[in-house]
C-alpha cells in the first residue's frame, strides 16, 4: 500500500527550496541580505554570555520555567501569556496548526513574509492576498481592503506583520484597533508579527490582556542578534496561549537557546544600545543615498529600500564581490528598489563609499 500524505502536500505548486542548496556565506563579504543584527559590540556581549553556559546544557533536556518568568517581566505580561517557540516562524506555524483546517480561509498581505502563503498551502487553506499598491511614497496597504476581506471571507487567521517585510510599512494604531475589532466580530485570529520589535517601538502586546483574538509573534533574531539560535515567542491572552500549548512539541526549543536567553535578558541595555547604533547607521546610510540623488523609502525595520534608477547597473557592479543584499523585487509595489539590511555606521560607510565611487565613475 502506498503512503497517504496530507492532501495539501500533493499540490504541485507547494514547493520548498532544497536544504542541500544552502551554503555558508563568504566571510569576505559584508552581509546585508537577511535583516540580521551583526553589530560587533552586541556580538561581543553575546560571546561572553555564550561562554558562561556550562557544557552540561548540551547534554540535558530543556527546563524553561525560569526563562518564562524572566521574559514575562521584560515583556510586561503574565508568564501564562507566553509560549516559547523556535523563532517567530515557529509561533506562526503553531498558530496555523492550532486554527487552520482544510478549506478554511486565511488572509495575508502581499508582498510579505514568505511563509504565510506556504503555510496556507501546507494546511490546505484558501488564501486571499491583500496587495500593496505602488505610490510615490512607496508601497501602500489599504486598511479598508483588509476590513472588506474580513467581512467577505471571515478568515480563521489574518496574518499582519507590523512592520511588514519587505515593505517596511506599518499601520497606525487606529487602523490596527479597527482591524482587531473586526476580527473579534467575525471570529478571526489576528496574527500580528512584531519580528522587528523594538526597531519599531510601538507594540500591540498590551491589547492581548483583553482580546482572545490577538496573537503577537516575536523573535530574538533581529534586535537581539541571535538569528542562528532560533528562539522566539508568542504573546496572547492566557486562554489563547493555553490552546497553543496543546499543540507545542515536547520541548519548545533547545536547552542551549533557553540558557542563553535567560542570561541575555540581563543585557537589555546592551540590546537597546545596539538598536540605537543600527538606527544611527540606517540614518547615515539613508541620508547619504538621498544626498546622491537616490530615492529612499521610509521603513520601520532594520532595513531600507533604495531606488538607484539609471545608476542601478553601475551601483550593482560596484557592490558585487563586496556586499550581499537584495538587488531587486518582483512585486510591482517595490519594482526598481534594492533592499539593504542596516548595521552600525562603520559598516554602512563601506557601502556608501562603494556606491559613491560607482556614481563618480559613471558621470
Amino acid at each position: 500500500m502506498s503512503i497517504r500524505p496530507r492532501q495539501s502536500l500533493l499540490n504541485s505548486t507547494l514547493q520548498r527550496p532544497s536544504a542541500l542548496s544552502s551554503v555558508p556565506r563568504s566571510t569576505d563579504l559584508l552581509w546585508l541580505d537577511k535583516n540580521e543584527n551583526l553589530d560587533p559590540a552586541l556580538l561581543a556581549v553575546a560571546e561572553g554570555v555564550l561562554s558562561s553556559i556550562p557544557s552540561i546544557a548540551l547534554a540535558t533536556y530543556p527546563e524553561a520555567g525560569d526563562l518564562y518568568r524572566k521574559l514575562a517581566q521584560w515583556v510586561g505580561v503574565a508568564p501564562e501569556a507566553l509560549l516559547l517557540t523556535p523563532g517567530s516562524d515557529g509561533a506562526i506555524r503553531l498558530v496555523f496548526e492550532a486554527f487552520v483546517e482544510h478549506g478554511d480561509s486565511v488572509v495575508h498581505t502581499s508582498p510579505t513574509f514568505a511563509m504565510y502563503p506556504v503555510y496556507s498551502q501546507m494546511f490546505g487553506a484558501e488564501a486571499t492576498a491583500i496587495e500593496y499598491s505602488r505610490t510615490e511614497d512607496g508601497p501602500h496597504l489599504d486598511p479598508v481592503a483588509i476590513l472588506n476581506a474580513l467581512r467577505v471571507h471571515k478568515p480563521k487567521i489574518l496574518c499582519l506583520p507590523n512592520p511588514d517585510s519587505p515593505t517596511g510599512t506599518v499601520l497606525n494604531i487606529e487602523e490596527l484597533k479597527e482591524i482587531l475589532v473586526s476580527c473579534e466580530a467575525v471570529g478571526t485570529v489576528l496574527l500580528l508579527d512584531e519580528a522587528y520589535h523594538p526597531f519599531y517601538k510601538w507594540s500591540a502586546v498590551p491589547w492581548t490582556k483583553n482580546s482572545r483574538n490577538l496573537i503577537v509573534a516575536r523573535t530574538f533574531a533581529k534586535a537581539w542578534g541571535v538569528a542562528g539560535l532560533r528562539i522566539g515567542y508568542a504573546v496572547a491572552h492566557p486562554e489563547t496561549i493555553a490552546l497553543l500549548h496543546k499543540m507545542r512539541p515536547m520541548y519548545e526549543t533547545s536547552t542551549l537557546a533557553i540558557e542563553f536567553m535567560s542570561r541575555m535578558l540581563d543585557h537589555t541595555a546592551d540590546m537597546a544600545q545596539s538598536v540605537a547604533r543600527v538606527r544611527a547607521g540606517k540614518n547615515f546610510f539613508c541620508e547619504a543615498m538621498q544626498a546622491l540623488g537616490f530615492k529612499v523609502l521610509l521603513t520601520e525595520g532594520n532595513f531600507t529600500n533604495v531606488a538607484f534608477g539609471p545608476q542601478s547597473q553601475a551601483v550593482h557592479a560596484a557592490l558585487s564581490g563586496h556586499v550581499l543584499y537584495r538587488a531587486s523585487f518582483d512585486h510591482q509595489s517595490l519594482a526598481g528598489y534594492t533592499r539593504f539590511s542596516v548595521a552600525p555606521e562603520a559598516a554602512m560607510a563601506r557601502v556608501v563609499n562603494l556606491i559613491k565611487h560607482s556614481v563618480v565613475k559613471n558621470t
